[in-house]
């Protein structure tokens, strides 16, 4: 089911400041002790940060990563299976109209995946997440997720069936957008 009005997503911590949405590259010159502590998310899988975006020409840590689900329906989930709320989704919402994006340079990232970005603690998986998960966004066609996707569903419950912690946003589709993101005027909403 689509939206009439289509929305990405991005969670904010309760320190956040400015109107604009920055990549982490960006956090480091203008706000070094932001970025500092939203490196620690990346603990395991800095590489990460290091990957070059299909389609973009620029690293991990130069866009700006918007969900295409409502965050309250991860938390849901994870009520639902028994799992704490990740730290992550504790933050705040943005809820971004695509019109907010629309003229940006972005990719679509499907996540159907797993790589470093998704098992930090495995050996053996690829560094690298492949192109096929990647496509050029296109807003006309672009579409917003209303329910979790089965394979976050299933990761949830690998991840707590073997004892381990759950990343917030395993195979969640994002728009990854080269560089910031106005969000002036827009409010955010605490999940319930």
């Amino acid at each position: 089911m689509i939206h009439a009005m289509p929305y990405v997503y991005h969670m904010c911590a309760d320190d956040f400041r400015g109107d604009e949405l920055l990549p982490l590259n960006l956090l480091a010159t203008r706000f070094p002790d932001i970025h500092d502590r939203e490196m620690s998310k990346w603990t395991g899988r800095e590489s990460v940060v290091r990957v070059e975006v299909p389609h973009l020409g620029v690293t991990w840590a130069d866009t700006v990563n918007l969900a295409a689900l409502d965050p309250a329906r991860l938390v849901e989930a994870r009520r639902r299976l028994g799992l704490p709320v990740s730290n992550l989704l504790q933050r705040s919402v943005l809820r971004i109209p695509l019109k907010r994006i629309a003229g940006n340079l972005a990719v679509v990232y499907d996540s159907r995946s797993h790589w470093r970005n998704s098992r930090p603690d495995q050996s053996g998986v690829p560094e690298v997440p492949p192109d096929s998960d990647f496509t050029p966004f296109d807003p006309a066609t672009y579409e917003e997720l209303t329910e979790v996707p089965p394979m976050h569903l299933e990761y949830l419950i690998e991840q707590r069936d073997a004892g381990l912690p759950a990343l917030g946003f395993v195979f969640v589709r994002h728009v990854l957008v080269a560089g910031a993101v106005s969000i002036a005027g827009l409010e955010r909403t605490r999940l319930a």
